[in-house]
């Protein structure tokens, strides 16, 4: 049901880059989602006719008449209800009132990998000491909830671009966001139908590396940082894009816990990017490589300068110092509730939260370690797959 969009020859910059890559000795690759994943690809997208093709529109919304689902707008979580170590309901907040749901048979969790851990410690599962700290009664210790929180951490050259054809130009020149506007509307294309990249490559950071955990990423905008998407928030005011680094199998692990018993408080959530020194290493590499592709004939054309970290950034303890001042989340965390069988598992391979009855959890947080991909597709197949063990159990039941 999730529609799928190839965006080959999507436009100059994208060409470029693909062309770079190849030029710099990367091979092409049609389908990363073929046999192999590595190599210079144009990227394909989760959309159809130029929107997103979200798990709302894909699963949720063919299903919203059916009479037995009943979905609750502006309602926010606070916690599970158990009774005893058995999960019976759900608390929620709306419009002003807490009220509760309970369940006949169980609860699944898909609040995400920054939430489901949340709510399970405002519900008393989780670290013994941390809950106690906060006075929520203890339902049962799981010491896992929250730990190895891992991301694709995420740094970035960027570059002032020769042609006005970036995302830049679209939100600060009327006659391009009017050109784009129109593509858009005319045609579902354009820069208005993508999200933030166009084309990759997947390599080997160092040689012996028995996987391929390196990726370069084309983005067609520039700013200060990842979060700058208006001049106000440091996006550049000339045409630019920006090349950004992802090590797709980091080995640092990070935390994510309750500060506060108040459910409507953010967690705190500390990364831990690069405290594993070879996550490090791997960005640097991706730096190097990125400084090799845009000296390509394909890409110079497209390039007036370097802008960050700038061609005077040179040498390897300038280029870390500036990965540790600018490495930034990929918005991909996961493994904050993970399955498995060790001490430090949240979820059974049935996905069940162990130590309780009652309560599943199927989100991100589950994957034990994070995939090379981006998380949306996993985490839909996850899901599939949640949802066949939920039919089976129920199958049984009955039975």
């Amino acid at each position: 049901p999730v529609g799928v969009t190839d965006l080959k020859n999507f436009d100059a910059l994208a060409d470029a880059f693909v062309d770079g890559c190849h030029e710099a000795g990367y091979e092409r690759n049609a389908d990363y989602n073929g046999g192999s994943y590595g190599g210079a690809s144009y990227l394909q997208y989760s959309t159809r006719r130029g929107f997103r093709s979200s798990t709302a529109v894909a699963y949720l919304k063919p299903a919203r008449n059916r009479w037995n689902l009943r979905v609750l707008t502006d309602a926010e979580v606070t916690r599970v209800v158990f009774d005893g170590t058995r999960a019976v309901g759900v608390e929620y907040r709306r419009g002003g009132k807490t009220e509760q749901v309970r369940a006949r048979r169980e609860i699944v969790l898909s609040a995400g990998p920054i939430q489901s851990p949340k709510l399970l410690e405002l519900s008393g599962v989780g670290q013994p000491e941390l809950l106690s700290k906060f006075g929520i009664p203890v339902v049962h210790s799981l010491p896992g909830v929250g730990e190895n929180l891992h991301d694709h951490p995420n740094t970035r050259v960027t570059y002032e671009c020769t042609q006005p054809i970036t995302i830049n130009d679209v939100l600060q020149r009327p006659l391009v966001k009017l050109r784009e506007g129109l593509k858009f509307l005319l045609f579902g294309k354009g820069l208005l139908s993508i999200c933030s990249a166009t084309a990759h490559t997947v390599m080997q950071s160092h040689p012996g590396v028995n996987q391929l955990d390196l990726k370069i990423q084309m983005q067609p905008f520039s700013g200060r940082d990842r979060y700058a998407r208006t001049p106000e928030d440091g996006l550049d005011p000339f045409s630019g894009f920006t090349i950004g680094v992802m090590a797709l199998q980091p080995k640092s692990r990070g935390t994510l816990h309750i500060a506060s018993p108040d459910p409507l408080q953010h967690p705190r959530i500390d990364p831990n990017y690069l405290a594993d020194p070879a996550d490090a290493q791997v960005l640097l590499a991706g730096v190097k490589a990125i400084r090799t592709v845009t000296k390509s004939p394909a890409m110079q054309k497209l390039i007036v300068r370097e802008t960050r970290p700038g061609p005077e950034v040179t040498g390897d303890d300038a280029l870390m110092h500036y990965i540790r001042e600018t490495t930034q989340t990929t918005w991909h965390v996961v493994g904050t509730c993970k399955m498995g069988r060790d001490d430090m598992a949240v979820v059974d391979p049935q996905l069940r939260v162990r130590g309780v009855d009652g309560l599943r959890v199927i989100d991100s947080s589950i994957f034990p370690t994070i995939p090379s991909s981006n998380t949306n597709a996993p985490t839909i197949a996850a899901a599939e797959k949640g949802t066949d063990m939920i039919l089976k159990g129920a199958a049984a039941a009955a039975d």
